[in-house]
C-alpha cells in the first residue's frame, strides 16, 4: 500500500509540475522542474571520450546536497537526476537519492554500473530509472573503459534491475572506437527490456564550442539518425523521439542554445554548489553558487540568453523537446519512466 501511495504522490507532483510549466511559459517565467545533481566529478574509469574526472575538486556534503534538494523542491522541483563522474563513489549517494525520493520527486541515476550491482536492492527502492553507460559489445566496451569485466557488470546490473522491476536505460556515446555498435546495443535493449539512447562524443565535456571529438566522420550524424529512424519503424527499444532524430540528422549544426529551455525549466547543480544550465555551458560561465545565494535563487539568476551552437546530447535535447510540449517526446519520456513498473498504479 505504501508503494502505491508513493507512486501516486509522485505522479500527482508530475502532473502539477506540468501545469506549472504551462503557466510559467504563458507569462514568460521559469522554475526548476527538473535538475541534475552532479554528486562528484571523480570516477573509477578513464574512458577515452571523457575528461570529467580531471575536474574533480571540492564536493558538497550530504547535508548540503539535501539542502539543495529541499530548497529546489520548495521552488517546484519535480524530477531529480543524479550523475557524476561516478555518483556511487560517494558513500552517501544512496542517502542523498533517498532524500529526494522522500520529498516525492521522480528520481534517476546515471552510473557506469561498476558499483550499482552491490546496491541494487536499495537502488530499486529509491529510483524510478537507472541509466547505465554502455559502449558496445564486450571487447569494445572494456577497451573504451580500460577495465576488463566492466561489460559483464553492465549486463548483470541490467538483469538484476529487471528482476526487481526497476526501469533501466543505456546511454552509448559514439566515438571513434565504437562507430558501428548501434545494432548490437539495440539488440541488447530488446533482450534486457531497457531503452537505448545514443549521442556523439564531444571533444570537451564542459565546452561544446570546441566541437565534436576528432575522428568522428562527417557522416556520423546522418548515419545515427537513419539507424534510429529504422529502429522506430521496427518498434525497437530506442529512447530517441522522432524530433530528436530530426535534429540529430542536421549535425554537426543544431541551431543555437538561445532557445533551449535549460536554465528556464531545468538545470544542473555542480559538486561544489554552483548552478548552471547544463554541463556543456560550464566553461567560462560565471555561475551563481547555491551555497551562497540559496539554490532556488541561484537558478533564478541563470542567464536568460545562453550562447552556443546547440548540442547533440540526447537527454538535453529530449528534455528541451518535452518543455516545447512535443507530444512524441513526452510520450517517450513517460514510457521510459514507466519502464517495468507503472507510473500511475492500477487499482487493485
Amino acid at each position: 500500500m505504501s508503494a502505491l501511495l508513493d507512486h501516486s504522490r509522485r505522479a500527482l507532483r508530475l502532473l502539477h509540475g506540468g501545469a506549472r510549466v504551462l503557466e510559467a511559459k504563458a507569462r514568460g517565467g521559469s522554475f526548476p522542474f527538473s535538475m541534475t545533481f552532479i554528486l562528484t566529478h571523480r570516477c573509477n574509469f578513464r574512458c577515452d571520450y571523457c575528461n570529467i574526472p580531471a575536474a574533480a575538486d571540492h564536493e558538497m556534503t550530504s547535508a548540503e546536497f539535501k539542502r539543495a534538494l529541499d530548497e529546489l523542491a520548495a521552488a517546484g522541483l519535480v524530477r531529480a537526476s543524479f550523475s557524476g563522474g561516478e555518483a556511487l563513489l560517494r558513500r552517501d549517494a544512496r542517502e542523498i537519492i533517498g532524500h529526494a525520493r522522500a520529498l516525492g520527486l521522480q528520481t534517476s541515476l546515471n552510473s557506469n554500473a561498476w558499483l550499482a550491482l552491490e546496491h541494487i536492492d536499495e537502488l530499486a527502492e529509491i529510483l524510478d530509472l537507472l541509466v547505465v553507460s554502455l559502449d558496445g559489445p564486450e571487447p569494445i566496451h572494456d577497451l573504451v573503459r580500460h577495465r576488463k569485466g566492466s561489460y559483464r557488470r553492465v549486463i548483470a546490473t541490467l538483469e538484476a534491475a529487471r528482476a526487481r522491476k526497476l526501469a533501466t536505460a543505456t546511454i552509448t556515446v559514439i566515438n571513434p572506437s565504437n562507430l558501428d555498435v548501434m545494432d548490437e546495443v539495440i539488440a541488447l535493449a530488446q533482450q534486457h527490456g531497457n531503452y537505448a539512447y545514443f549521442q556523439p562524443a564531444y571533444d570537451d565535456c564542459f565546452d561544446h564550442h570546441k566541437g565534436f571529438e576528432a575522428g568522428l566522420p562527417a557522416r556520423i550524424f546522418a548515419d545515427m539518425a537513419a539507424r534510429l529512424q529504422l529502429a522506430h519503424q521496427r518498434g525497437e527499444r530506442v529512447g530517441a523521439s522522432p524530433r530528436f532524430i530530426e535534429r540529430l540528422a542536421r549535425g554537426p549544426h543544431f541551431g543555437d542554445c538561445s532557445t533551449c529551455s535549460a536554465g528556464r525549466f531545468w538545470g544542473t547543480v555542480l559538486p561544489e554548489g554552483r548552478v548552471i544550465p547544463c554541463h556543456l555551458q560550464e566553461a567560462g560561465l560565471d555561475a551563481p553558487n547555491g551555497l551562497e545565494l540559496g539554490f532556488a535563487e541561484a537558478f533564478r539568476r541563470l542567464p536568460a540568453h545562453k550562447r552556443g551552437p546547440g548540442c547533440a546530447i540526447s537527454p538535453y535535447q529530449e528534455t528541451d523537446l518535452i518543455f516545447a510540449f512535443d507530444r512524441e517526446a513526452i510520450t517517450a519520456a513517460l514510457r521510459r519512466l514507466a519502464g517495468a513498473r507503472p507510473l500511475i498504479p492500477a487499482r487493485t
